[in-house]
């Protein structure tokens, strides 16, 4: 039997089921979108943290005797203001790039500085130019036709450190004599070892001991 009372009723109840779809939807929906905001949030401050991380394993693939930047400056200065201010007009950029290493040879507490030059003006088939400064930046040695790595070994003769370079596939030692060690290995005698010790520091190794290049 048809009840006139029930007819608002039910239409309040439908009001009601209706209004609260729309609220349950118009929660989900901003629920989406805060969940969307904080998954870009968290992406932008992983991409942060990566590129932050980046950045200290590109510092850190360098090692540390070859990257202070003030002797970076005092070696470009040496280069472009004496050693090879005459030649900067016959240089192509590839040829403007150095690598430095520091190392104390002779146990006085100052370092001594390795210079590698790179490019066909300094390089040839044979290898490249390399100078060792001493704290002052004058020359101790300019070395041709040197091949990197250089080994340092903790041996000494003369009261510096013993080197070790390969040439032509054997090992050459370069013995400090004289106030200099010797400037070409291609005309010293065979080591009388295939191999470096355990104990030698290696310099300018281009896969495990990087040293930082830079331009001059």
């Amino acid at each position: 039997m048809y009840n006139p009372i029930c007819k608002p009723f039910r239409s309040m109840i439908t009001k009601f089921l209706t209004y609260f779809v729309c609220f349950s939807f118009l929660l989900i929906s901003c629920k989406k979108v805060a969940d969307t905001a904080n998954e870009k949030e968290s992406t932008v401050v992983k991409d942060s943290m990566q590129t932050n991380n980046q950045k200290e394993e590109i510092k850190a693939e360098f090692v540390p005797q070859s990257t202070d930047e003030q002797t970076a400056q005092n070696i470009k200065n040496f280069l472009t203001q004496d050693y090879l201010k005459d030649d900067l007009s016959f240089l192509q950029p590839v040829d403007r790039k150095f690598q430095f290493y520091k190392i104390d040879l002779n146990d006085d507490g100052n370092e001594e500085i390795f210079v590698r030059f790179s490019g066909p003006y300094f390089c040839g088939s044979g290898g490249c130019t390399f100078l060792l400064l001493d704290k002052y930046g004058e020359i101790i040695t300019k070395f041709t036709v040197t091949r990197a790595p250089i080994f340092v070994e903790p041996s000494k003769v003369n009261g510096w450190s013993l080197l070790l370079v390969k040439d032509d596939g054997v090992f050459k030692e370069l013995t400090f004599n004289e106030g200099s060690y010797p400037s070409n290995p291609s005309m010293l005698p065979k080591a009388p070892y295939d191999a470096p010790s355990g104990h030698a520091q290696v310099m300018f190794h281009d896969d495990m001991y990087i040293s930082k290049t830079f331009d001059f």
